[in-house]
C-alpha cells in the first residue's frame, strides 16, 4: 500500500513557494502586508497570492487590473520578478487615490518581502548548518557513523520537507550496488537491508560524482536504459528526490530525499543548502576516521610496549632458567636419573609457559596483520630473539608466494619457527642453524642444524604439539636426526 499522506492542512497557492513555516519571517511579512494594505485603503477583505516560481508559473504574467470598482489587483515584485498578488476588495469602489495609495504600498512591499525571503534563507542555511555541526559533534565523540547517519537523515528529511530519507551505503568489495542502512518515513522498516543496483542509473552518477542533484522523478530511468526493478518498486510511491553523496570524491554513503508522488519538486536553492551540508559532513567523516586510526594506533603501540616487556624481561628470564635447569638435568642423568627426570618435566613446564606468553605477545602484536613484509618481520624477529646470545648463527630464508599465505596459518607459521629453533639452541649444541620456508602448493618449513643431534634422554612435549599442529592441518612432521646435525620438516597444505 502506498505511504499515508503526510498531516497538515491542504495546499494553498501560497505552498507553492519557498518553504517557510507559519511563524518564519516570510509568512509573517506576507500577513502583514496583507493587514495593512486592508487597513490602508478600507478594504474589507484582502488575499494576498504567493506564485509558484520555482515552476515558473505567472514568472513573467502582469498583475490583473480590477475586475470591478470593488477588487484592486496588485502585483508585487521581489527580487525583480513577480512574486504575489494582492487581491483587495470592499463594498464600495476604489478610487484614484486608493488605488495610487496602494500601488505605493506594494513596492514597499516587495521591500519588505525581499528582507523577509533574505532572513528566511538565512535562518535555512543556519539550521542546514547546524545539522552539518550535530553530524560533526557526534562524529568526534566516537559516536558509531551507522547511528549519526540515521539521526541525519530524521534531522534532512525536516529540513527538507521530504516525507522519507534513505541512507545508502557501499560496501567493501561491492562496486556495483548501495545497501538501504538506515531509512526514516513511511516503510522505513521494510526498506532497511535492500540492495539496490546502481547500473546506469542516476544515483550511480551522482554516488560517483560526489555532487548533490536535483531530480525530477526517481523513478524515470536515463534515456537508453531500463530501470532496475527494486529501484521501480520503491520509486514508484515517490517523484522528486534529492541525491546528497557523502564522504566525496569517492562518496562512501549517499542519502536519498524523496518527496511523494504529486507533491512539489524540491526548489534549486536547496541544492546550496544541501553541498554545504555534504562538505561539513564528508570533513567530519574523515576526521572521525583519522581519530579512530590514530587511536588503533595508539592501542598497537601500548600493544607493542606491553609485548616487548613480555619478551625483554619475562620470556628470557625465564628461558635462561630453562636452559641453566636442562644442563643441570643432563649433568644428573648418569648419577641421578630420577631426579633428571623430574627437572626435565619442569623444564617442559617452562616452555609451556614460554609458549603460552609468546602467543600472548603474538596476539598483542596484532595476527590479522598478515601481509608479507609483516610475516618475513615476525619471523626475522623470532629467530633474533631466541638465537641472540647463545652463540649461533642463524639464517632465515623465505621463498615462493607469501602473499598467498591464508591469514589463520600465520600463527601456526611463528609458532612452528619458534619451537624448531629454540630446541636447536636448548639441546643440539650447535653452531649454525638455518630456517628455510617455503611457499608453493602447501607450507613448508625446514629447520636444519650442525650440532650434535637430538638428545637421547628428552621430553619431546614442544615436537609433539607441532606434529600434532601439522595433522590438525593435513600435513605432517619428520624428523632427520644423525650425529652431526639434524633435519625436521613441518609442512602443511595450503587450503584450497
Amino acid at each position: 500500500m502506498p505511504p499515508p499522506d503526510p498531516s497538515g492542512s491542504p495546499t494553498s497557492a501560497a505552498s507553492a513557494s519557498p518553504p517557510s513555516s507559519p511563524d518564519g519571517p516570510l509568512a509573517v511579512a506576507l500577513r502583514r502586508v496583507a493587514d495593512a494594505a486592508a487597513a490602508h485603503v478600507g478594504a474589507g477583505h484582502a488575499t494576498l497570492t504567493v506564485h509558484a516560481r520555482d515552476r515558473g508559473a505567472d514568472r513573467s504574467a502582469p498583475a490583473p487590473g480590477g475586475t470591478s470598482p470593488t477588487v484592486l489587483a496588485l502585483q508585487i515584485d521581489a527580487d525583480g520578478a513577480p512574486f504575489a498578488t494582492l487581491t483587495l476588495t470592499r463594498d464600495t469602489p476604489f478610487t484614484a487615490t486608493d488605488r495610487a495609495a496602494a500601488r505605493a504600498l506594494a513596492v514597499g512591499a516587495g521591500l519588505a518581502i525581499e528582507n523577509a525571503r533574505l532572513l528566511e534563507h538565512a535562518g535555512r542555511r543556519r539550521r542546514w548548518a547546524l545539522a552539518g555541526t550535530e553530524i560533526a559533534s557526534a562524529l568526534l565523540s566516537g559516536a558509531p557513523t551507522d547511528q549519526v547517519l540515521r539521526d541525519a537523515a530524521a534531522r534532512i528529511a525536516e529540513l527538507a520537507d521530504a516525507d522519507a530519507v534513505g541512507v545508502l551505503v557501499a560496501e567493501a568489495g561491492d562496486d556495483e550496488s548501495l545497501r538501504i542502512t538506515a531509512a526514516v518515513g513511511p516503510m522505513a522498516a521494510e526498506m532497511e537491508g535492500v540492495r539496490l543496483p546502481l547500473g546506469n542509473t542516476r544515483l550511480q552518477a551522482v554516488h560517483r560524482s560526489g555532487v548533490p542533484e536535483l531530480v525530477a522523478d526517481a523513478a524515470t530511468p536515463v534515456p537508453g536504459t531500463r530501470r532496475p526493478e527494486v529501484i521501480g518498486r520503491i520509486a514508484r510511491w515517490y517523484g522528486p528526490a534529492l541525491y546528497i553523496p557523502l564522504g566525496a570524491p569517492t562518496a562512501l554513503s549517499t542519502l536519498a530525499v524523496l518527496r511523494r508522488r504529486g507533491r512539489a519538486a524540491f526548489e534549486p536553492g536547496i541544492l546550496d543548502l544541501a553541498s554545504a551540508f555534504a562538505t561539513q559532513a564528508t570533513v567530519s567523516m574523515e576526521l572521525a576516521r583519522s581519530q579512530e586510526r590514530e587511536r588503533r594506533l595508539q592501542l598497537q603501540a601500548d600493544r607493542d610496549r606491553i609485548a616487548r616487556d613480555l619478551h625483554d624481561h619475562v620470556v628470557q628470564r625465564i628461558f635462561a632458567t630453562a636452559l641453566a635447569l636442562d644442563r643441570l638435568g643432563r649433568s644428573l642423568e648418569d648419577s641421578v636419573p630420577e631426579a633428571a627426570a623430574r627437572i626435565a618435566e619442569r623444564v617442559d613446564e617452562l616452555d609451556g609457559t614460554i609458549a603460552r606468553i609468546r602467543t600472548s605477545i603474538f596476539e598483542l602484536h596484532g595476527a590479522a596483520d598478515s601481509s608479507p613484509d609483516a610475516v618475513r618481520h615476525r619471523l626475522t624477529e623470532v629467530v633474533r630473539s631466541v638465537t641472540e646470545g647463545h652463540g649461533v648463527r642463524p639464517a632465515l630464508r623465505v621463498s615462493g608466494a607469501i602473499e598467498d599465505l591464508p591469514a589463520e596459518l600465520v600463527p601456526d607459521l611463528v609458532a612452528v619457527v619458534r619451537e624448531l629453533v629454540t630446541n636447536v639452541v636448548r639441546h643440539a649444541a650447535a653452531a649454525r642453524v638455518t630456517v628455510s620456508v617455503t611457499i608453493t602448493d602447501d607450507l613448508r618449513v625446514v629447520v636444519t642444524d650442525d650440532g650434535r643431534g637430538l638428545p637421547s634422554v628428552t621430553v619431546r612435549s614442544g615436537l609433539a604439539n607441532l606434529a600434532d599442529r601439522a595433522e590438525r592441518r593435513g600435513g605432517r612432521l619428520t624428523v632427520s636426526a644423525a650425529t652431526s646435525g639434524t633435519e625436521i620438516v613441518w609442512a602443511v597444505p595450503l587450503p584450497g
